[in-house]
């Protein structure tokens, strides 16, 4: 695993830019197809971090395409943990029903129970600070004052949010792995075994 790989491919796109517009989406298909972007953006990173190649799938013309259901479970044979393909798998499948079913236009319960049970016995082996049932979603105004806050047990009516939750659990985990997983030499960007990303929206 080369970790410099990884990072470097994902911040290639502006994570945090597409994290505030997933959490200040007025609609759950916008909130949803921005966190699947980072979730296939951090499959392809694990590959190309496992394979050394920086390259690997390509770019503009020379764009190496796979249905990102196949990139998700070739990661898994490249180390990702299976209940973290599991939660990639239901992320994948919660952005091809609302992008191709016309009739669901809300992330239903069902999907945010899904990957709350997924990532739960996931975090009993492997503990997270904080831990999934402590954490939660804050928005803030321009002031800086709290307008909104979400925990997994809020109604279901801030399922987008709660999605966010659960994708930066999810995404804090996977850089927890890459990190673990890391051979060769720390750089000085990279000499930590935990990452964080903080945002602030002015």
């Amino acid at each position: 695993m080369n970790a410099r790989i990884f990072m470097d491919y994902c911040s290639s796109i502006d994570i945090p830019d597409l994290l505030v517009k997933a959490s200040l989406s007025d609609d759950d298909t916008g909130t949803a197809l921005r966190l699947h972007l980072l979730c296939e953006r951090m499959v392809e990173a694990w590959i190309c971090a496992c394979c050394d190649n920086a390259e690997l799938f390509g770019g503009d013309k020379n764009k190496v395409l796979i249905e990102c259901n196949a990139k998700i479970a070739m990661a898994g044979n490249l180390g990702i943990p299976s209940e973290i393909v599991k939660s990639l798998k239901t992320f994948n499948a919660l952005r091809n029903d609302l992008a191709h079913n016309p009739a669901i236009q809300e992330i239903q319960d069902s999907r945010i129970q899904s990957l709350k049970d997924t990532l739960q016995g996931y975090f009993k082996q492997h503990p997270i600070e904080p831990s999934l049932e402590k954490s939660k979603v804050g928005i803030f105004d321009a002031e800086g004052k709290l307008t909104e806050e979400v925990t997994l047990e809020s109604d279901s009516s801030k399922n987008r949010l709660k999605l966010v939750l659960l994708f930066s659990k999810l995404m804090q985990e996977l850089l927890r792995c890459v990190a673990a997983s890391h051979k060769g030499r720390w750089g000085n960007q990279f000499s930590q075994f935990e990452y964080s990303v903080t945002i602030n929206k002015k």
